[in-house]
């Protein structure tokens, strides 16, 4: 009976999504679930009038006519009740017993306050190499998917960190948020944690193979600009060069894609120094 406050730990699922009509969307997500031992919140962003409702106990909804991805986590991180989280989205598939191995990843490592897991294309290929200790450090947090990502609930309300809107889908600058996030949550002296355990699968994409894409290069450039300030340009100037070497980029489109990051630079410092 010792245990039995461990073994009532309650994992709820924060899945962010918009324009949803009914729940069709939940079923290929839960396909291979044999069990179903938690609950899901759905954040979902849609228009007066086109709200969505659910008929199932394990399925909360909430409705929201704000956009953006982090918009929409942040109100998941307000409305959340689990003891144990985990981000989602609305395009993934988890693999069966995932509630279980997340619940036992927090229990046998108690210390944590966050834990990363695995990710999978839909063949079962990992989506990257994952040569990441046991505990993060700021350098490895950039290997955690956001859909990887399960948390203690009440640590992370307690560092009061919430996702920067200025980044992810939907938002000014399109990528990053939750490496944003975890490194917030980082400084905030919190325990973070990979578990080599793969729990979800995921269409094969990969920012890196598309690094060169404009709105990458203005995300990356913001990104350097919250970190490294006077240095931005200088590391805008070295992403640049590795996606010359990696032919993610030809040498005739380095100015311009200099220009859209320097734009970049300039549009964030006027974002933030409107804020003071």
């Amino acid at each position: 009976m010792g245990n039995a406050k461990k073994k009532d730990e309650k994992l709820e699922i924060l899945l962010s999504t918009k324009d949803q009509t009914n729940l069709e969307f939940l079923t290929p997500i839960f396909s291979k679930i044999s069990t179903i031992n938690f609950t899901v919140l759905v954040i979902n962003q849609t228009q007066k009038g086109q709200e969505l409702t659910s008929n199932l106990n394990h399925v909360k909804i909430f409705n929201t006519y704000t956009k953006g991805l982090s918009v929409s986590r942040n109100l998941a991180l307000k409305h959340a009740t689990g003891d144990i989280c985990l981000l989602a989205d609305d395009d993934i598939k988890y693999v069966d017993g995932f509630s279980d191995i997340i619940l036992n990843a927090f229990k046998n490592n108690p210390n944590f306050d966050v834990l990363t897991f695995m990710m999978s294309d839909f063949k079962g290929n990992l989506s990257k190499v994952y040569n990441i200790p046991k505990q993060h450090n700021y350098k490895t947090l950039v290997k955690a998917n956001s859909v990887t990502i399960a948390f203690k609930r009440q640590q992370i309300l307690d560092t009061k960190v919430t996702f920067d809107i200025n980044f992810g889908l939907g938002s000014t600058f399109e990528i990053a948020e939750e490496f944003i996030w975890l490194r917030s949550l980082y400084k905030s002296k919190l325990l973070i944690g990979f578990v080599p355990k793969l729990i979800v699968q995921h269409p094969f994409e990969s920012t890196g193979r598309f690094g060169g894409k404009d709105k990458i290069v203005r995300a990356r450039a913001a990104l350097f600009y919250k970190y490294s300030k006077q240095f931005a340009h200088l590391k805008l100037m070295r992403y640049l060069y590795l996606m010359l070497k990696t032919q993610q980029i030809q040498l005739k489109d380095v100015l311009k894609k200099y220009r859209i990051g320097s734009a970049a630079i300039q549009q964030y410092k006027t974002m933030l120094n409107s804020k003071h």
